[in-house]
């Protein structure tokens, strides 16, 4: 069984940025309908966590659209899954994001 967990989880990262991440389907040959949800606290913030720009595949990568790490999400944890048609199934991963403030000493 795979874990539903990406390996990389939790990822730090700095409220403010925006930034891409990849999502290898590990076996794959057919790879298609990328997709993703964002959550916050449990509440469904894709829309602000990802307003623009779309999902990608080559080959057996996915690419997800830009993830904005708002200053809102600071002190928090994300969770993103990624989702995607594999092999003719749908196939749901997660990782996890800490969110720190700049002025955080970490």
């Amino acid at each position: 069984m795979t874990s539903v967990w990406l390996l990389e989880s939790p990822i730090p990262v700095i409220e403010g940025e925006s930034l891409f991440y990849n999502v290898t389907w590990l076996g794959a040959s057919a790879v298609s309908s990328p997709n993703a949800t964002v959550y916050f606290n449990g509440t469904d913030v894709t829309s602000a966590a990802m307003p623009s720009g779309s999902h990608s595949v080559s080959g057996n990568v996915m690419t997800l659209k830009a993830l904005s790490v708002l200053a809102a999400y600071a002190g928090g944890e994300l969770v993103v899954v990624p989702q995607a048609t594999v092999d003719g199934n749908t196939e749901l991963r997660k990782f996890m994001l800490s969110v720190l403030k700049a002025s955080d000493k970490q």
